[in-house]
């Protein structure tokens, strides 16, 4: 649970140093939000997030081959597994964040250098915490939900809040163009 907590913390930390590399770099604002104004940018977003939500919705499935790319560095075994375990929640989780944390991470981006890697590293400490949590605490993973048909209704469920990202999207490539 630690080195996966490290490895959270260090890609978050890469994240933040990239970003404020770019900001420093570019001599301007750099947002959270600043590709969205870009109507490629959003228009292959949307395509990208209906495909997904069709496939949360079984029109197709993505097949295995694609649900595992980056396992192989994640499935290893021992610290590096764990460590690489993170790096890949990370990849995943990052933008999903945007709409609960999008003005917290815009704010932290304004921010001086220490500032900005306190909230990111606040960030990456919440992202990391259920899983050092149970892994401080094993006995909790039995009270988890065990898998069965609910996951499946609720993988299908979850393609609506998709659908209305989609038509947000779509909404806001046409005041782009």
């Amino acid at each position: 649970g630690l080195v996966f907590t490290v490895g959270v913390l260090v890609s978050f930390w890469l994240l933040v140093s990239v970003l404020l590399f770019l900001r420093d770099k570019l001599e301007q604002d750099l947002g959270w939000g600043f590709q969205l104004q870009e109507p490629v940018f959003v228009f292959v977003l949307a395509v990208f997030l209906l495909a997904f939500a069709m496939s949360l919705s079984g029109v197709f499935e993505i097949g295995l081959s694609m649900t595992g790319v980056g396992s192989k560095l994640s499935q290893g075994d021992g610290f590096g597994g764990s460590f690489f375990s993170g790096v890949l929640a990370t990849v995943v989780a990052t933008p999903c964040m945007a709409p609960f944390l999008g003005v917290a991470v815009g704010a932290a981006l304004s921010m001086e250098i220490l500032p900005a890697f306190t909230v990111f590293t606040g960030v990456a400490l919440g992202l990391a915490f259920p899983y050092l949590f149970l892994s401080l605490f094993p006995a909790w993973v039995s009270r988890l939900p065990k898998p069965g048909a609910w996951m499946d209704t609720f993988k299908q469920a979850m393609a609506f809040p998709l659908y209305a990202t989609v038509a947000w999207l779509v909404w806001t490539l046409q005041g782009l163009l």
